[in-house]
């Protein structure tokens, strides 16, 4: 999948300037088919100005349309019809960066040295890793992610293991029977887990090949950490994991709702809100 997605469509160079409404729709359009879009694809494609077009993207946010990043939107799931889409990773590390630096901070200050920590895919857990190798204790981890197993084999308290399998396309995952098979076989104290969905009591992924293997490493873990910023609070994706009943600690930021956090606090697992500064 490319990175760069085609903005083409987007122009037509006859047509008369657009309308606010009507550029808007032509930029969710977009969305729908792409996922993501950057401010500069955008005042390329559509002749606007840079403010204009970040006024655009704030008012489809405040709409519940998208999810804003630094340099542009990501479309948010809301809808049956887009249970099972997923942005690319690049475009998924850019929303919300902070929020997800403070929960891997929090999740890596919680380990204790010498710990067997499984590290599963994802952008938060990414940064956990990241927290992890900075506070320089020794850990056993174990990875089905390529990018995290580089950033954790920097450190040389660090011991590695990498579970193998098929390699997810276009992405830096590890997925397959043969991970799943290998995890049956472990026994760690924590698993740091991220995901993509959670939906009142539902944990959930785009595919069911990701849920499956965290499923397997939830099994293989004594206690199982979520890690989810607070924009993954939406409608759930295609394929369940588990109930957050399975979960022994949820790492969030500040920016979920009141509503939300009352909602958790009543669930019998420990909540962990950490406060993002601007």
């Amino acid at each position: 999948m490319s990175s760069i997605p085609d903005t083409t469509a987007l122009a037509d160079p006859s047509a008369s300037p657009l309308l606010p409404a009507q550029r808007r729709q032509r930029i969710v359009d977009f969305l729908r088919v792409h996922g993501a879009v950057t401010l500069g694809q955008l005042e390329q494609a559509l002749g606007a100005s840079l403010s204009t077009l970040r006024r655009d993207l704030d008012t489809l946010a405040a709409e519940g349309v998208v999810d804003r990043t630094h340099g542009g939107a990501l479309l948010r799931q809301q809808a049956p019809e887009y249970a099972t889409f997923e942005p690319e990773p690049e475009a998924a590390a850019e929303l919300s960066p902070r929020e997800k630096a403070a929960i891997g901070q929090a999740a890596a200050e919680a380990l204790l040295p010498r710990q067997s920590v499984i590290f599963d895919s994802g952008t938060t857990v990414l940064e956990a890793a990241r927290a992890a190798v900075r506070r320089q204790i020794p850990l056993t981890a174990v990875t089905n992610d390529l990018v995290i197993a580089q950033v954790l084999g920097k450190s040389p308290q660090i011991q590695v293991h990498m579970l193998g399998g098929l390699l997810r396309p276009g992405s830096t995952t590890i997925i397959g029977q043969t991970l799943v098979d290998q995890a049956s076989a472990l026994r760690a104290d924590v698993l740091l887990m991220g995901a993509h969905a959670v939906t009142d009591n539902v944990i959930s992924e785009t595919s069911a090949e990701l849920a499956a293997v965290k499923r397997a490493l939830m099994k293989a873990a004594n206690s199982t950490r979520l890690l989810v910023d607070s924009s993954k609070f939406r409608p759930r994706a295609f394929m369940q994991i588990a109930a957050l009943d399975d979960v022994g600690e949820l790492i969030t930021d500040s920016g979920i709702t009141p509503a939300e956090e009352e909602r958790l606090r009543a669930l019998e697992l420990k909540l962990t809100v950490v406060r993002v500064l601007p």
